[in-house]
């Protein structure tokens, strides 16, 4: 019981709950008989202080974040309630207008219930104060606490190359998607293009090219040049021209479903839209899921294509209603432009597009558009229902009439999702057109004729997923599509998984059922077991139009930059053993993927991959593993090298220069930005680990972690008659301000002696003492701490 630690550790327990302005009140006598410093209790006894000066904390009011402010602290350590804080925070001036907005206003004189609660070791501040307290809401949302403008130049780079030799010829694939632009004043700039080369034919598709900038307070996106006119209820077109819209991230994001397959061999992976290539990667043989694709419009429907190892090719649609089934975000759209120059069709006329979303009740909303152009007219109307709880159906019909061809036509869609226990969902959606219907750029087709014969006439797709714990998950679905000319193709897709303990199982299958579609039967079951903390150990069999293919694979996360996978295979039809490695990279400051498969007797192929961003600043050039996105933010960490940040896009680490990209920030929400404290330099601490980021869209802000240089040590102290100091007493430095305590035996820990600093010891019976020590010049960073002898002399 006359441990001094124990007793101490109560008090800090009881003064650290305790969040009143009052001190807490100890017994001297009894904490002395205790072999503690009743000036100790003293200090213990006031709340949480910041040091005296300006601090960047995280604000927040009535438990609402309001950003990253610049704060004044007093003496005591109270805040400054001056003209900054208050706009911040979104309060009344207690003082009214005409005060000295460096001036600490009296704010809890005026609003005595208000409450303020400091963490400095979290560099947060927290304010519970009245509603009247508040400044009147605004009819438009308060965007003060978002960060703005900040410049950049970026490129974002996709790299792929693939290539196959099979019976003796040989097969190359490179690509390379290309992302250039910059950031200047909350305006965007970019341009997109996908390169390609297949065994030397070259093709380049360039998909838009534009400026962007939001203006929050209208809550409207302002876009021109190389873009994609979008409309809530008809097909867009891709012009050149401007468009107004609304600013969506202002309200909920938008959902979107994945492009699922199987791929039978290492193979590559294209998808189109309105003929536009719009995404293309190489994946490895197995299931596959491709999601967050780039997309022109939310009604042209996906094709995908799948290239096998030998030349092989599959092809199938995926309707868009299945890929974006989301309704339309209140909200308006208004473009005009000339479309640009297609192959495909015969002119580029001029359009005008408009259209408009709006809530009829909590549960409805109406959207409706129209498009215009010279010899072609096309309107729409949709109707987006959320009935009850985890139900969602739109409904949608299109008119259209297009001159040259004369012709006139209807189409309809209908699509839906239901979660109907918390087991079991279902999706689904319908589309039908008349013959005679035409989207903007079908009714300049050169050959209509043509058109009009692999035209859709009806398609739907319908799906289910259930999930129990002693089942698993399984889903399901099932597309079939007809056209005009008396053809069509049905395609289904199944998938099972289930765990037990730290084994999985899966399931994955689809069906041609029949059609002119080239699609084939493909299934591919596995299971996966643990083969220490970061190794797998995978099974698998793979089966497609009579040929089996049994592997065993083995993959390992050696650490958060690396990883492999090595596998075998054996083929029912040639009785040979096929090899296939891959290796995952990840060098800090891009991706790199390198995949080998050997097929048979001398056929093989070789997959490489590349990606990542780079930012181009005022500081210097700043690479980063992630896809630079159109919201980002530049981050310092002192001048430290090899620092290691979670980012909303994943971990990255700052360069040589201690700069690190956030490439990818939320605009107009929350971003977490944090320092892992282990990859710093061990005489380094830092004054906050954690950034809390609200930026507006368009915006490059800048993020500087503070670090201090530090120096620690492990003080063996004794009295001037050779005896260890008493466990209990108080440190101090010179301006008596609280240290540490004393240990047991004499053992004091103290840090921040990188330069000289005074140390003194109170002893509750007897004279205090100045520590005398000594250091090498030079501190030990590969220590956590110095260890040396003191000596307390009394003056």
């Amino acid at each position: 019981m006359r441990r001094p630690t124990a007793w101490l550790g109560l008090m800090i327990l009881v003064a650290g709950e305790t969040l009143a302005a009052e001190p807490v009140a100890f017994d001297a006598e009894v904490l002395r008989l205790r072999g503690i410093d009743p000036a100790l209790a003293a200090y213990l006894g006031e709340t949480a202080r910041f040091t005296p000066g300006r601090h960047r904390v995280s604000l927040s009011v009535n438990d609402k974040p309001r950003g990253r402010v610049e704060a004044r602290f007093s003496s005591d350590g109270q805040l400054c309630f001056d003209q900054r804080l208050l706009d911040a925070a979104g309060l009344l001036s207690p003082a009214g207008e005409g005060v000295d907005p460096d001036a600490c206003q009296d704010f809890f004189g005026q609003y005595r219930q208000a409450q303020v609660n400091l963490d400095p070791q979290a560099a947060r501040a927290s304010l519970v104060v009245p509603t009247q307290a508040l400044r009147p809401v605004e009819t438009r949302q308060d965007l003060s606490a978002y960060h703005t403008g900040g410049m950049a130049g970026i490129l974002n780079y996709e790299l792929s190359g693939l290539r196959n030799r099979f019976e003796g010829r040989d097969s190359d694939y490179w690509s390379a998607s290309t992302e250039l632009g910059f950031n200047a004043g909350d305006w965007i700039v970019r341009s997109h293009q996908i390169h390609t080369a297949v065994d030397g034919m070259r093709r380049s598709e360039f998909l838009d090219a534009y400026a962007q900038r939001t203006f929050a307070e209208l809550g409207t996106v302002f876009q021109a040049g190389q873009i994609n006119l979008v409309n809530p209820v008809l097909a867009g077109a891709r012009v050149d021209g401007l468009q107004l819209s609304t600013e969506q991230a202002l309200g909920g994001p938008a959902r979107r479903g994945a492009i699922e397959g199987i791929a039978q061999s290492q193979a590559r992976v294209e998808v189109r839209q309105a003929g536009a290539l719009i995404y293309s990667t190489v994946v490895p043989a197995g299931p596959f899921a491709l999601s967050d694709l780039p997309h022109l419009d939310r009604l042209t429907d996906l094709d995908v294509t799948v290239i096998e190892a030998d030349g092989m090719q599959r092809s199938f649609t995926v309707p868009a209603a299945m890929v974006a089934l989301d309704i339309p975000a209140p909200g308006f759209n208004l473009g005009v432009g000339r479309v640009r120059e297609n192959a495909d069709v015969a002119a580029d006329p001029w359009v005008l597009s408009a259209g408009w979303t709006q809530g009829l009740s909590p549960v409805t909303t109406l959207s409706s558009g129209v498009l215009m152009a010279s010899e072609y007219e096309a309107a729409g109307v949709g109707v987006g229902l959320q009935p009850w709880l985890g139900s969602q159906v739109q409904w949608m019909i299109q008119a259209a009439r297009a001159h040259e061809s004369d012709s006139r036509g209807l189409q309809s869609q209908v699509s839906f999702s239901q979660q109907l226990t918390p087991q079991w969902a279902i999706n689904g959606a319908y589309t039908q057109q008349t013959q005679g219907y035409r989207d903007l750029l079908d009714s300049f087709a050169r050959d209509d004729d043509a058109f009009v014969s692999s035209r859709f006439k009806h398609q739907y797709s319908f799906g289910v997923s259930w999930a129990q714990p002693w089942v698993g998950s399984l889903s399901g679905g099932i597309s079939r599509a007809a056209l005009h000319d008396g053809s069509e193709s049905s395609r289904a897709y199944a998938s099972w998984g289930r765990r037990f303990g730290e084994v999985s199982l899966s399931a994955n299958m689809e069906w041609n059922l029949g059609g002119s579609s080239n699609l084939g039967n493909a299934a591919y079951v596995s299971v996966s077991m643990p083969l220490g903390r970061e190794r797998r150990l995978r099974a698998s069999l793979r089966e497609s139009g009579g040929d089996s293919r049994l592997g065993l694979s083995m993959q390992e996360r050696v650490s958060d930059t690396l990883s492999y996978r090595l596998g075998a295979e054996r083929d029912s039809r040639d009785r040979l053993v096929d090899l296939n490695a891959g290796l995952s990279a990840l060098p800090r400051y891009t991706q790199v993927d390198v995949n080998y498969a050997g097929y048979g007797k001398g056929n093989r192929s070789i997959g490489l991959g590349m990606r990542g961003g780079v930012a181009m600043h005022g500081e210097g050039v700043t690479f980063s593993p992630y896809a630079v996105q159109d919201t980002f933010a530049l981050v310092s960490v002192g001048q430290l090298s090899g620092v290691k940040l979670d980012t909303p896009a994943g971990p990255t680490w700052t360069d040589g220069d201690g700069q690190a990209l956030v490439a990818q920030l939320a605009p107009y929400g929350s971003s977490t930005v944090e320092v892992q404290p282990r990859s710093l330099p061990r005489n380094v601490d830092l004054d906050n680990a954690v950034e809390l980021v609200q930026a507006g869209r368009g915006a490059v802000p800048h993020i500087d972690f503070r670090v201090t240089s530090t120096r620690r040590a492990l003080l063996q102290a004794r009295d001037q008659a050779g005896e260890p100091l008493p466990g209990g007493a108080m440190v101090t430095d010179g301006e008596g301000q609280f240290v540490t305590l004393v240990q047991e035996g004499g053992l004091v820990f103290v840090h921040g002696l990188q330069e000289a600093r005074r140390l003194w010891v109170n002893p509750v019976d007897g004279p205090a003492c100045e520590l005398h020590f000594s250091l090498p010049p030079q501190a030990d960073l590969d220590a956590y701490f110095e260890s040396t002898t003191a000596l307390c002399r009394i003056p």
